[in-house]
């Protein structure tokens, strides 16, 4: 899955139903299933954490799961700070990410601040 912008200037389709969706195999997402459920053992369940990092490397190799893991990681690190921050996107970020945030259901999580 790519940004939007990095989408369209790789001539990409966007599709954002593997955000909150299945993780399906593609061309734009090579192990898909291997990637989800490393970000899922990150969030949810670290006894499965090793396993899934190990199940990474055997489909890909040890230096994409460091990546995969540290792209996990900075993510987390961004969420937490704007949390801490009390950050919220200003009305015209609002206005441009239009129905995409109900779309993923992004409404649903218990921090969100719309």
């Amino acid at each position: 899955m790519m940004l939007r912008a990095s989408s369209s200037a790789n001539d990409l389709e966007l599709d954002l139903s593997m955000v909150r969706g299945e993780a399906n195999e593609s061309a734009a997402v090579q192990h898909a299933r291997a990637l989800a459920n490393l970000v899922d053992s990150s969030i949810e369940d670290l006894e499965a954490l090793p396993a899934a990092r190990a199940a990474l490397v055997e489909v890909t190799d040890k230096e994409t799961m460091i990546d995969a893991c540290a792209v996990v990681a900075n993510f987390e690190m961004m969420t937490r700070i704007a949390d801490g921050t009390g950050t919220r996107h200003p009305p015209e970020r609002l206005d441009a990410i239009g129905d995409l945030s109900p779309s993923l259901g992004l409404d649903q999580f218990t921090s969100a601040r719309i």
